[in-house]
């Protein structure tokens, strides 16, 4: 617990810093978060739709598809005010040398990779436009607002961060013996957009291999299914235990892999 509290206040700090250093160009600051509100709309689009058609979609109403889409918005916040500037410029550290200097630093060097730089603009802004997005889904949908669904709620989006940090260290992590890894970035960052509507849409085979094998279903789709009341017990128990399980994962692919990095880009 000590070292997760050490190493929170080490990301508390760099995001100070990258704050501090994205203000200095204000205009590219605001820019960043109109660009980021076309996104927004962009996501909400077919919700739009479906309160004008007035009819349910997979057997969700409207008000119930914007608490999946509010979670969605809200994840995709950390993945790209996060996980995604780090995960897309590991190709670089590693092809110029420049990861050399990441494992000197006196802290996880996987730590510092993947949670070095930051967005504070796409993080603050899709998180509070999710997160009111939730709320109004749910009260429109004659759902209580009440602290355990709010610490529930908070408990699977956390989760659900956690397991999608995991699942795209997983195949970065090649980058150490190919190199070059931007098409596998690429690739790994297109399955975010599975995210975007209710499981229920890809079918039973779909759906299990979304939730057991590659759980990306579990990243945003379980916080609004725990929040309509929706979510089954074995899923409830597996979105607890899936951050624990791919994380290690993650951690044990990670080393093993930076055993293979030759330094200096060789």
């Amino acid at each position: 617990m000590g070292e997760i509290i050490r190493h929170a206040r080490i990301w508390l700090g760099l995001a100070r810093i990258n704050f501090m250093s994205q203000m200095e160009y204000r205009a590219n600051f605001v820019t960043g978060i109109l660009m980021e509100a076309g996104y927004l709309l962009a996501k909400v689009m077919y919700v739009i739709v479906a309160y004008s058609a007035g009819k349910r979609i997979a057997g969700y109403s409207p008000d119930e598809l914007l608490v999946f889409v509010g979670s969605y918005v809200t994840l995709t916040g950390f993945y790209a005010g996060v996980f995604a500037m780090n995960l897309f410029q590991l190709t670089t550290l590693v092809r110029d040398g420049s990861f050399d200097l990441l494992l000197v630093k006196p802290v996880n060097t996987q730590f510092y990779a993947t949670f070095r730089r930051s967005d504070m603009g796409p993080l603050f802004f899709d998180a509070i436009a999710g997160i009111v997005m939730v709320a109004i889904g749910l009260v429109r949908s004659g759902t209580a607002i009440d602290a355990p669904l709010v610490l529930g709620w908070s408990f699977f989006a956390a989760a659900g961060a956690a397991v999608g940090y995991s699942l795209w260290i997983i195949p970065i992590s090649l980058v150490f013996r190919i190199v070059r890894a931007d098409a596998i970035a690429g690739l790994a960052d297109t399955f975010w957009d599975f995210n975007n509507v209710p499981m229920v849409v890809y079918g039973r085979v779909g759906q299990l291999i979304g939730v057991f094998v590659v759980p990306i279903f579990v990243i945003t789709n379980f916080p609004a299914l725990f929040a309509l009341g929706r979510l089954p017990p074995l899923w409830f128990a597996w979105g607890i235990a899936a951050p624990v399980v791919f994380g290690l994962l993650a951690s044990r692919l990670w080393n093993a892999s930076v055993r293979q990095y030759a330094s200096g880009g060789n």
